[in-house]
């Protein structure tokens, strides 16, 4: 059995930019579910409003952590979420749902 899905609606990230320029956003909204070919990876849908005012997106994914410090526990994926059909199709239709697009 996996552990909750970590949750991040209305944290705010400070981080830099490309360009090494401080950079704030909040996420907004979000929706967090299980791949449906993979229950150890969770794919994550981010509403993000920075400080300026602009709006954006995100897709990122979660895994199961396999190395000792996070074993056992969700942790962030750091490269490109890779997706079947199925799993690409779902994010529309959840993105659709939130009203974040239209179908």
């Amino acid at each position: 059995m996996n552990p909750p899905l970590p949750k991040r609606l209305g944290k705010t990230t400070n981080t830099k930019d490309i360009d090494g320029n401080p950079m704030n956003y909040t996420i907004i909204d979000e929706d967090i579910f299980e791949s449906p070919s993979n229950k150890r990876k969770a794919f994550c849908l981010h509403h993000i409003r920075f400080d300026d005012g602009r709006e954006t997106f995100r897709i990122g994914y979660y895994m199961i952590a396999q190395r000792l410090r996070m074993k056992g526990k969700w942790a962030w994926g750091q490269y490109a979420p890779m997706m079947n059909k199925q799993e690409i199709q779902l994010i529309f239709e959840h993105a659709i749902k939130k009203g974040w697009i239209k179908s």
